[in-house]
């Protein structure tokens, strides 16, 4: 499909230093948190990320065998990181080292193995402007593959490889073939996960929107369909029948209320593409992003940071200084290591230290 080729590209072009990455929970181990990781998580999640650092690192200071506290010290460095790209990317090289201290204390907890895999990807993703990226892309694979070993029916980390292996061409690590094995294991499994694996390795100028109408036949009242056609009626430019399925996504149920987001952030790449327009779309988007943060379940600290954020710019760039920089601290105020990227962050890194993320976003899509 060009449409959503030529949003991809740009996507990708300009987001090289975004982390994306959201989730129903399932307990992972019968072992009690430590209670010191757990205040940690909370302080993070109350916006003081740089205080839940300085803890964890006592608390490794004392027992350097203890995961959880490696686990909560990669998602924190990384968190804290995304208040400036430059230094998130120049600081995955001790996320990524934190995360496999993680896993090499307790290899059998599938959700440590499962953020080390997704720390993979993004250190792929980065590595992609080098001319060489072999060793990053043989190493998500075994990432993933040992996510898999320990929870065979773990269908986001499978999806997560069919991106991996369909999106790149064969010169840079992709394989088509591999793609179809694991496509097929999910058609077999799971409808939409299945669906959407297909979706990703269909001809581009396939009707990636019957594609899904049919599959919403069979599941009419299935959010996740409802979310997955809405972004194909997005990449076809078809901003009011994606409202429509967002919306219908959204009354199934409501932790599908970020999708207000991605209608948001859509309007802000119509702006990004031509700037000419920004004035024109700011009201949309605003509308959008406020109705995200007046929406219920009640947004997590950090996320309402990032979209204050983001109005707080939209003000700016529009030339109202002083409502943009009233925003402005107001984010700074709800989390000061808050997202100035586009890309919504992962959901991965906000999950309860003790519980595993479920839902799968796409490393090489915009929505």
């Amino acid at each position: 499909m060009k449409t959503k080729s030529i949003l991809t590209r740009h996507f990708i072009i300009m987001s090289l230093s975004i982390a994306c990455i959201s989730f129903v929970l399932w307990s992972c181990t019968g072992q009690k948190l430590d209670k010191t990781v757990q205040q940690a998580y909370e302080l993070r999640m109350i916006g003081q990320a740089d205080s839940a650092k300085v803890l964890l690192e006592q608390v490794i200071v004392k027992d350097s065998t203890n995961a959880a506290a490696w686990f909560e010290l990669a998602r924190t460095k990384q968190h804290i990181g995304l208040g400036n790209p430059r230094e998130l990317i120049s600081g995955m090289v001790d996320v990524q080292q934190f995360a496999q201290n993680a896993v090499d204390n307790e290899p059998n907890n599938v959700i440590y193995q499962y953020y080390m895999a997704n720390v993979d990807f993004f250190n792929l993703y980065i590595a992609m402007r080098k001319e060489d990226f072999s060793a990053e892309f043989e190493k998500v694979a075994e990432s993933y593959g040992s996510v898999l070993a320990l929870k065979p029916d773990y269908h986001e980390a499978k999806l997560f490889l069919v991106e991996l292996f369909a999106m790149l061409p064969s010169d840079m690590g992709g394989d088509s073939a591999k793609a179809e094995k694991y496509v097929r294991e999910l058609e077999e499994a799971d409808v939409v996960f299945g669906a959407k694996a297909r979706e990703i390795v269909m001809p581009e100028d396939a009707d990636y929107i019957e594609f899904w109408k049919k599959i919403e036949e069979t599941n009419t009242n299935n959010a996740n369909v409802q979310e997955a056609l809405g972004k194909t009626y997005l990449y076809n430019e078809n901003i009011e029948e994606a409202t429509k399925s967002f919306e219908k996504a959204i009354s199934l149920s409501s932790k599908k209320n970020i999708l207000y987001v991605d209608l948001g952030r859509y309007y802000l790449m119509q702006a990004m593409q031509n700037r000419t327009l920004l004035d024109s779309i700011a009201p949309l988007i605003e509308k959008e992003f406020e109705t995200y943060l007046k929406s219920q379940p009640e947004p997590i600290i950090p996320l309402k940071a990032y979209i204050t954020g983001q109005l707080a710019m939209i003000k700016l760039r529009t030339g109202d200084k002083e409502g943009g920089n009233k925003l402005k601290e107001e984010a700074k105020a709800l989390d000061p290591n808050y997202s100035k990227a586009f890309g919504i962050p992962g959901q991965i890194l906000f999950d309860p230290p003790d519980e595993i993320s479920r839902v799968h976003t796409y490393f090489f899509r915009p929505f």
